[in-house]
Order: structure tokens, then C-alpha cells, then sequence
């Protein structure tokens, strides 16, 4: 199964001189160099401690970062608007694009999409020379999602008392939860990994769902592009929990469909559904409990990259940082953990050759397999043993996260809870 990779904008953060002379240049050295590396985690902490040595100008855009990236997309566009009432001499286009690119982003995440469209709009007609030609790509292919939904209301969660949704796992060893739409209930896909939410063509047309035909693609994680379209769901219900206006996107049969291992998907639940309830917990029985009210939690540990969760993973002394993905059976190292570590991997193990098939095609690397690696999220600690470990970055993206994080993990522990609202991942 693949993965639904919208595109995540990495930041790279310029600034002018006066602003360098305002600013402790140490201190926004080092800030520059946690954002340039994506590891967020390390940024809110240092943020936290320095920020009093910077300008007002790079603290409102930090903070906006800061916000965006854990999940207080209502917070970073506030920071961002007091940034932009700041005199806009000292703000360079090098950081009038990112800040405009985050903007994209939280609109997103609020569900208020005419307004991601015009912040898109904006950056493409004002800085479409400070992005390449495959970002230039990604901005004019993402802005016409934006501004096909520029008209649909808010998505909205119901729920009147504390949710039980049994899941199971099919053939391939994902979890499904039932999904009635339209007096039609269907097995689903539950799964964090998956940036949007998706139904299938014909499931869509047989519940009578309106279809948007928008020309636009969408990547699977082996790098392939697929044609996609959008549907506006007014309302499915999970058990006791009703969501309305719910954006999915609607793929042909065959870009979701394994016929050789006799395996079809419905659909997905993706992110933007799950972020939504505010807490879950999943327990080992494979229950998911959505409690009315969520509890707070100190963590910190669990953030946002784009529509993709990511959270702080500790191996050694070291932290790393890893995709969050339920929907992955086993969890996988990739080639910034090898960089990392690169002396310890070769004397203790050999490269070996592997092939992916999926419906986008066959795929073929070189990976190590690691027999043994103790990791830690929060207070817990597991052991997973072959690891598949990537020397090479997968697909034509540049990332600097050290795997993707799944349910070997997971599947140890008797409850795992996960609060948006608080930012954290904890395992009992």
C-alpha cells in the first residue's frame, strides 16, 4: 500500500541585514540550521529559551513556523499577520515566500480553502523566481485543489459522548474501520499516514457521491504520479461520531486496487478526519476510544510536516525524527539515518536488493536489514528487529527525517494515545 504524499514545502529561511544586525547572530545561526533540517522539535525548545535575542520581526516569523509545524495553524496565521504589519523593508522575498507558503498550509488545516488559494496565488505571481520548476509544479498543481474547494464549508466533527470504534485488520495487516455513507456502510482504511482522505471511483458513484473532476496528481511514496479527483462527503458517520463536509480524494479503481494479491480498497480516512477528533486511543484489543473531552499532555512530541505527522523518536542519546504512519506495518530507517550512523551500519551489516510492487509499478533498492534497534517515544521503549534501512533517499524528494514510524512499534504496548490538541504521542 502506498502512501498519499501531498506536498510539504521545506523551508529555508532568508534574511536581510538589517534584520542580522537586530537579531544575535548566534542565536538565529542556530535557529536557522534547526529549520533548514526540518528538526522542529529541537527548534521549539531553543525558540522557547532565545527568543528574547531576536528582532520582533524574525520572532513573529518563527513563532509562526513553530505554531504551523505543532498544530496551531489558528495561532501561526495570527503571528503572521503581526509580522506582515512590521515594516516590510526588513522582510527579504526570500522570507515573504515562506511565510506565505506556511500561510498555505494553516489555511488548509482550518479548512478554509478560498483562502489557501489566494495565498497560493500570491506567491506564485510575486515569487515564482525564489521556486524551482518542480516547486513552481507542486504550487500550480495544488492550487487548483484549493480553488476547486474554495466554495465547500468548514469540515465539522460530532460527537455527543465518548466514541467506540472497533477496527480490524485485513489481509494485508492494516486497520478498517466501518464507514456508512449514504446508508451504505464500507471497511475503510484508518490510517494517520495518509495526507487526505480517499474513496474509491466506484464505491463514489455507487453511493451517489457528486464527483469534482479537477485536473490534478497526487504522488504515492514510490515518487509516481496519479490523476486524482475531489468529492465533498456531507456527511459519514463512525460509530456515535459524525463528520460533515469531509474533502476526499476519489482515485480510480486501478490506483488503489491489487488484483495479483487479490486486495481492493474502498477508501481511506486520512489525516485531516483523524486530526480532528482531538485525542484518540487505540488499545490492544484494537479499539479506538475518542473521548468527548480530551486530556492535556506535556509531551511535545508529536508535530506536523505539511498534512504529514511526524514525531520525536529517541535512539541512544540522540533524537530522531520520524513520519508517523499507522498504516505502515513495520517501521523503516531512511538515508538521513544512515548518513548519520553510516560506520556502525557497514561494519555490522551488507547492502542487499529488494523490489516494491504497487499499483503505481515496481520499484527496486538497496536496503540494510538491522536486526536489532531499541527506540523510545515519551516514557515507553520497544525493541524492533529488521529494520529495512534505505541508503539512498527514496522518490525525488530531499528529506531530512531519519524513517517512517509503524505498528512493530505500536502493536507492543497495550494503549497508545494520540492528542493533536496537546502535541503529544504516549504509549501505556
Amino acid at each position: 500500500m502506498y502512501r498519499i504524499i501531498l506536498l510539504a514545502a521545506v523551508i529555508f529561511i532568508g534574511c536581510t541585514t538589517q534584520n542580522i544586525k537586530t537579531s544575535d547572530k548566534e542565536v538565529l545561526k542556530t535557529i536557522k540550521q534547526y529549520v533548514e533540517n526540518q528538526d522542529y522539535f529541537k527548534l521549539k525548545a531553543y525558540y522557547e529559551k532565545h527568543n528574547v535575542a531576536l528582532a520582533k520581526s524574525h520572532q513573529m516569523y518563527y513563532k509562526a513556523i513553530i505554531h504551523n509545524v505543532f498544530n496551531n495553524a489558528e495561532e501561526s496565521n495570527k503571528a503572521i499577520e503581526l509580522l506582515l504589519k512590521e515594516d516590510l523593508s526588513v522582510l527579504d522575498d526570500t522570507l515573504m515566500n515562506e511565510i506565505y507558503k506556511i500561510k498555505i498550509f494553516n489555511h488548509v488545516n482550518l479548512y478554509e480553502y478560498a483562502d489557501a488559494a489566494s495565498a497560493s496565488k500570491f506567491v506564485q505571481e510575486n515569487y515564482s523566481n525564489l521556486n524551482d520548476s518542480v516547486q513552481l509544479e507542486n504550487l500550480a498543481n495544488e492550487y487548483k485543489i484549493w480553488n476547486a474547494l474554495a466554495g465547500a464549508p468548514k469540515q465539522q466533527i460530532v460527537k455527543a459522548e465518548d466514541v467506540r470504534i472497533p477496527m480490524n485488520r485485513d489481509k494485508v495487516g492494516l486497520f478498517n474501520i466501518d464507514v456508512d455513507i449514504n446508508t451504505i456502510t464500507k471497511n475503510f482504511i484508518f490510517d494517520t499516514g495518509a495526507n487526505f482522505s480517499v474513496i474509491s471511483k466506484s464505491l463514489a458513484e455507487k453511493m451517489g457521491i457528486e464527483i469534482i473532476d479537477v485536473d490534478f496528481f497526487v504522488t504515492a511514496a514510490t515518487g509516481k504520479k496519479v490523476k486524482s479527483s475531489l468529492a465533498i462527503i456531507d456527511k459519514l458517520s463512525i460509530q456515535g461520531l459524525v463528520c460533515r463536509n469531509a474533502v476526499f480524494l476519489v482515485f480510480d479503481d486501478e490506483y488503489i486496487s491489487f488484483p495479483q494479491i487479490d486486495y481492493y480498497v474502498n477508501g481511506i480516512i486520512g489525516f485531516p478526519i483523524i486530526e480532528a477528533l482531538d485525542e484518540i486511543r487505540i488499545n490492544k484489543e484494537n479499539e479506538i476510544t475518542v473521548p468527548i473531552e480530551p486530556k492535556q499532555y506535556t509531551y511535545q512530541n508529536f508535530a506536523l510536516d505539511g498534512l504529514m505527522p511526524i514525531i520525536a523518536v529517541k535512539y541512544e542519546n540522540d533524537t530522531l525524527i520520524m513520519h508517523f504512519d499507522t498504516g505502515a506495518a513495520s517501521t523503516t530507517l531512511y538515508s538521513p539515518f544512515y548518513d548519520k550512523y553510516k560506520d556502525e551500519i557497514t561494519q555490522k551489516y551488507e547492502l542487499q536488493k529488494f523490489s516494491s510492487a504497487s499499483a503505481s509499478g515496481a520499484v527496486e533498492f538497496e536496503v540494510y536489514i538491522v536486526d536489532s534497534i531499541i527506540l523510545s517515544v515519551a516514557n515507553s521503549s520497544a525493541t524492533l528487529q529488521k529494520l529495512q534501512l534505505h541508503k539512498d533517499r527514496i522518490g525525488n524528494k530531499s528529506s531530512n527525517f531519519h524513517g517512517n514510524f509503524g505498528q512493530d512499534y505500536i502493536k507492543q504496548f497495550d494503549e497508545m494515545i494520540i492528542s493533536f490538541k496537546s502535541s503529544s504521542l504516549l504509549f501505556k
